[in-house]
């Protein structure tokens, strides 16, 4: 381990540039979209406009959800993923006992487990993060889970509008999904940069590893500038462009599906809010979660998961883990055995190739020139958009990113 009295450790403060940067349009985008949530749930507290709740599910159950899914009326679907999708592969989600991220940090000289994710602490006392970081991912495991490939196999089939998910480990872009179908709401692994805003130098994930399992705290080749990964702090802005693609996504999703996340970190969990009344809502995870808080729903602001109720017209909860879920919904599509394929196919792929290297450029794997490109195969579904890059060191950008509680 690096010297704990070297450069970078706690007790000297970290360099840091007192100017921060300010995108006006993140600022825009972010307040539009608050804008919108807020007319939506007065609209429907009110009765003001908007459609009336339809039932579209001939059954509420996982049956209803595939008939549904199989049906002209199923053509863009939005999935919201959380740490619950990856836990399979080796990657602890964070506060399960004995085995979540939270239990393991005792080793790393943190003043609280939520510290290592603190954009202020980071600054003046970067190395227990990333001291950290090979017990946050695994270190980055090598095989996406079935669960991964489900949302490929959308994607493959044209059906994947976008996948907004809340983990940072890449195993979406390793299980093949275009970047342009990708949202990652809290950042990734993929990239990183230097912290000082007038150098920004991007880097690599090969780059950052290399550092980290050398004991170093990284920093900039061209100015010695802390280099931090592209991922989302406590303290720092959402990307720009999970504010604007959701504002047109979520009016046009036929069907969300929600994985392994327990909806609690703001403003991710506020997506589910943002869909039209009659588009059904299905929930894979191990407990049901996104439900209405009675006292709001009194006060008329019930837009949560309802699935229990008289009421429940949409909601549709299957309880176990990501991976057995969705092969239950796949046999119900008839699709289970080109699943189990495409995962057998893409592992071996990965163990033949070496997992860093495809990790770093997954169209070496994807079979684009076999099933052709996937923005080509949504056709007239979606002009898929994307942001310019946004600097990740600022932390004055709102909304900012909530303190998290255990992704189920």
């Amino acid at each position: 381990m690096a010297d704990p009295d070297g450069p970078g450790a706690c007790g000297e403060e970290a360099e840091q540039d007192e100017e921060s940067p300010v995108s006006d349009p993140e600022l825009g985008a972010s307040a539009d979209a608050d804008m919108e949530l807020l007319r939506t749930l007065l609209s429907r507290t009110l009765g003001l406009g908007g459609d009336k709740p339809e039932r579209v599910l001939d059954e509420l159950s996982l049956d209803g959800v595939s008939r549904f899914l199989r049906s002209e009326r199923c053509k863009n679907i939005v999935c919201m993923v959380g740490a619950g999708i990856s836990t399979s592969a080796g990657i602890p989600d964070f506060r399960s006992p004995g085995t979540g991220l939270y239990a393991n940090l005792q080793s790393y000289d943190l003043p609280y487990p939520e510290a290592i994710f603190e954009i202020s602490f980071f600054k003046v006392c970067p190395l227990p993060n990333f001291r950290g970081i090979p017990t946050l991912l695994g270190y980055l495991a090598p095989q996406p889970t079935v669960c991964h490939y489900f949302m490929r196999l959308l994607q493959d089939k044209g059906l994947l509008l976008r996948c907004y998910t809340q983990n940072i480990d890449t195993l979406e872009r390793v299980a093949g999904l275009d970047p342009e179908r990708l949202v990652e709401a809290h950042g990734t692994f993929f990239t990183s940069h230097c912290l000082r805003p007038s150098c920004r130098q991007p880097y690599s994930l090969s780059w950052m590893k290399e550092r980290i399992f050398s004991s170093l705290v990284p920093k900039c080749e061209k100015c010695q500038g802390l280099v931090k990964p592209d991922i989302v702090f406590f303290g720092e802005s959402l990307p720009s462009r999970f504010f604007t693609l959701l504002q047109s996504d979520f009016q046009k999703v036929d069907l969300l599906i929600i994985m392994g996340t327990s909806l609690q970190v703001q403003p991710f969990a506020s997506l589910v809010s943002r869909v039209p009344v009659n588009t059904p809502r299905l929930l894979i995870n191990k407990e049901k979660t996104g439900q209405s808080d009675p006292l709001m729903s009194l006060m008329g602001f019930g837009c949560g998961m309802d699935f229990d109720s008289e009421k429940a017209y949409r909601d549709v909860a299957w309880l176990g883990d990501c991976d057995s879920g969705c092969l239950a919904l796949a046999e119900l599509l008839g699709w289970k055995e080109e699943l189990e394929e495409l995962v057998r196919r893409e592992h071996a792929a990965i163990d033949a190739g070496g997992g860093d290297k495809d990790r770093e450029n997954p169209e070496n794997r994807r079979g684009h020139n076999e099933k052709g490109d996937p923005k080509q195969r949504q056709g007239h579904k979606d002009e898929a958009q994307r942001e310019p890059e946004k600097p990740q060191g600022g932390s004055e950008k709102p909304p900012e990113r909530e303190r998290d509680t255990p992704q189920k």
